[in-house]
């Protein structure tokens, strides 16, 4: 408000208000103007200002504006006229060239055009003469406002109204009107049939539509928890010791909330697995964008990862997962300098957010990854995922035995895990299945000969790409952090 109320009162004749809350923002622009006794005209294609003496109805679209500028410029008001949705008729180069005549003509007699809608107005003729604002979503006060007048605290008085004011920011002012009413008529309706219902999940189901919509971001499920990892202890010690660090008394405390890891490391040892429970264990909700449709889509890269940041930035706090980052920013033939215009957008954002989104990035080759990602402070810490070491191999297949049912003498586990050196995570997964197979055409139960004659089949990926491993494994010395501790370090740490 006091951003729009400084430009409404200083020289500034051309504003561009991006919002999907139109209601909200005639709202805010008439407060404003009201203030400083100033009449307000609001046009739109479909009604023109509404108040001329031909109602501005009898023209299409673009002698509509045409009509609605030269009314402008004649007025003698010094008004504040508005201008909703009406961004796409400025494709038309005549009606951006009146634009800038009758901003030129506002400017001087102090009258001011405020364009409302979701699409930026992205003329080059506009760069110097245009202020564009982005309206930002509801803020705790407005949503739990909003709460309140749904869920009046004398009829729900056991309500955890906080729980759910923290479960809808991120949502218009509208939408949380929609979730709120929904999900009152969710729980009278639990109460007539005696069951419970969990209010903050119905709540995030109204997220879950919002991210739907979409092209590049969805909706991670939250199907695996710390326990589904096998190995790398320091990350999860990592993630473990920064499980709080998103609440207030974290905040109170002096702590910044955390923004990100890198998982850098040889594929299929854990990385993505990693990112996906890191949602689960902090208890928020993970978004996986999609570098490809960054660059696919049918909007231009910068507008879609601009947009699926902003979707992240209201849904926070939350996870945001990149997987395998460096592939969305290889410069190819035909780039013409797209991923390096992503890469500045997304890097910007990373260091000027003030918004608690903790970034996931996960990467298998430091060669195609832009320097500047890894500079000190876009990361809080970089983890180099190595292969597992004999323990972390026994651990890994114990859980791949457990998730399907099979129980195997550990004596079994360790001889196998001794004979499978070398290989990744997804390779001993693999190592199983081809075991089980193996028992399930013989008519038989999964046995100690099953898991070591799969284990001598497989040829681990190490060694077609040994040297490259290696090369990761000497960059990562100095400059990452190890995502497991070696078997010395924990035989010290374990008591005797």
């Amino acid at each position: 408000m006091r951003e729009l109320g400084a430009l409404l009162r200083a020289p500034y004749a051309l504003l561009h208000l991006e919002t999907h809350e139109e209601e909200r923002a005639l709202d805010l622009i008439a407060r404003l103007a009201r203030r400083d006794e100033r009449p307000v005209h609001t046009w739109s294609i479909t009604r023109g200002f509404g108040d001329a003496p031909d109602n501005d109805n009898d023209t299409g679209g673009d002698a509509d504006l045409a009509r609605a500028l030269a009314r402008v410029a004649t007025s003698p008001e010094r008004g504040v006229y508005v201008f909703v949705d009406a961004a796409h008729l400025l494709e038309n180069a005549r009606l951006r060239r009146l634009l800038r005549e009758t901003e030129r003509s506002c400017a001087r007699q102090g009258k001011t055009l405020i364009f409302v809608g979701p699409t930026p107005l992205d003329f080059p003729e506009f760069q110097k003469d245009l202020t564009p604002l982005s309206l930002p979503l509801p803020d705790r006060e407005g949503i739990k406002k909003q709460l309140l007048a749904v869920f009046p605290p004398h009829h729900f008085p056991d309500l955890d109204s906080e729980a759910l004011t923290a479960g809808a920011l991120g949502l218009t002012q509208r939408e949380a009107h929609r979730a709120f009413h929904r999900v009152r008529q969710q729980l009278l309706d639990a109460r007539e049939e005696r069951r419970t219902i969990d209010l903050e999940d119905a709540i995030l189901q109204e997220k879950r539509r919002l991210v739907g919509r979409s092209e590049v971001l969805e909706f991670h499920p939250l199907d695996a928890g710390l326990d589904t990892v096998g190995g790398l202890d320091a990350l999860k010690d990592w993630l473990v010791e920064r499980r709080a660090a998103f609440g207030q008394e974290a905040r109170a405390y002096g702590l910044p909330a955390p923004r990100g890891l890198l998982l850098l490391g040889v594929q299929g040892c854990g990385k993505s697995l990693s990112a996906r429970v890191i949602g689960r264990h902090w208890g928020l909700p993970l978004l996986r964008l999609d570098m490809g449709r960054v660059f696919d889509g049918r909007r231009s890269p910068e507008e879609s990862l601009r947009t699926a940041l902003k979707t992240c930035d209201a849904l926070a706090p939350c996870v945001l997962w990149i997987d395998e980052i460096e592939k969305g920013f290889a410069r190819g033939p035909g780039d013409e300098g797209r991923s390096s215009r992503v890469l500045g957008s997304l890097l910007t954002w990373q260091q000027e957010r003030q918004t608690p989104v903790f970034v996931v990035a996960t990467a298998n080759s430091v060669t195609d990854l832009p320097p500047e990602m890894l500079r000190k402070g876009r990361f809080d810490e970089i983890f180099f995922v190595d292969l597992p070491q004999p323990h972390e191999r026994q651990e890994i297949l114990s859980i791949h035995l457990a998730r399907r049912g099979r129980a195997i003498e550990p004596e079994t586990i360790a001889e196998v895990a001794e004979l499978c050196e070398h290989f990744s995570g997804a390779e001993l997964e693999q190592v199983v299945i081809s075991a089980m197979y193996s028992a399930f055409a013989g008519g038989r139960e999964l046995d100690r000969d099953d898991l070591v004659y799969a284990a001598r089949d497989t040829v681990p990926l190490y060694r077609t790409y040994e040297e490259s491993i290696k090369g990761l494994r000497e960059w990562a010395h100095q400059r990452a952090r190890q995502a497991s501790r070696t078997r010395r370090m924990l035989d010290f740490f374990t008591p005797g």
